[in-house]
């Protein structure tokens, strides 16, 4: 048995975990097994005990950590890829997105979604000319709308969407608005951006 105040070696697995958990980039480093496991063991050790005496044990629940979460983010990563596979693109382009402080009537918006303070409109552009100036609050236009159409798995399975943005965000492509709708994900892109998205999109979508 341990003695008074030192932590037991389950105890230890979880401060590491949550140390980890706390730090995304350890995340995948430790999942791709590109990392010293002696020196980052030593860190959090001094981090999180206040010293390197407990270095091995913190080792050894580094090694076990990464092991297990490459094993679930394996799975999980093919439960993703299936769901995308079954998924299917439609691209619409000439499009605008309108931010606004209160609702704007007569017109027919893609979708809409309603926050606190804001109300968010994807629309044809053609609609831009129905709207009073003065209801205005933000717009852009010359804008495409890509629109993923999965199947209902994708509610049960986490992190696809994730994936989808990271996907995107990886070759430096930003999403201008996004809105998911059961098992529609909308994603407004710039017209620059357009053929680098649809062609990451279906690179995932195989």
């Amino acid at each position: 048995m341990a003695a008074t105040g030192e932590p037991i070696m389950e105890s230890i697995s979880e401060l590491v975990w949550l140390y980890v958990k706390q730090r995304p980039y350890l995340k995948e480093v430790l999942r791709q097994g590109v990392v010293n496991h002696s020196a980052l063991a030593r860190k959090i050790s001094i981090d999180a005990f206040g010293s390197a005496k407990r270095h091995g044990a913190v080792k050894m629940a580094l090694i076990r950590l990464g092991a297990r979460m490459d094993r679930v983010d394996n799975d999980l990563e093919a439960r993703i890829l299936a769901v995308l596979g079954k998924s299917s693109m439609v691209l619409k382009s000439k499009v605008a997105v309108v931010i606004a402080k209160r609702e704007i009537e007569g017109i027919h918006p893609l979708t809409h979604v309603k926050s606190g303070r804001y109300m968010t409109y994807i629309l044809e552009q053609r609609e831009l000319e129905k709207i009073p100036p003065k209801a205005l609050w933000k717009r852009e236009d010359n804008l495409n709308l890509i629109t993923i159409e999965s199947p209902e798995e994708l509610e049960e399975v986490p992190g696809v969407i994730s994936h989808i943005l990271g996907s995107l965000a990886s070759e430096g492509i930003n999403v201008v608005e996004f809105i998911s709708c059961y098992t529609d994900t909308l994603l407004v892109v710039r017209q620059a951006d357009t053929e680098r998205a649809y062609r990451v999109l279906s690179s995932i979508m195989k």
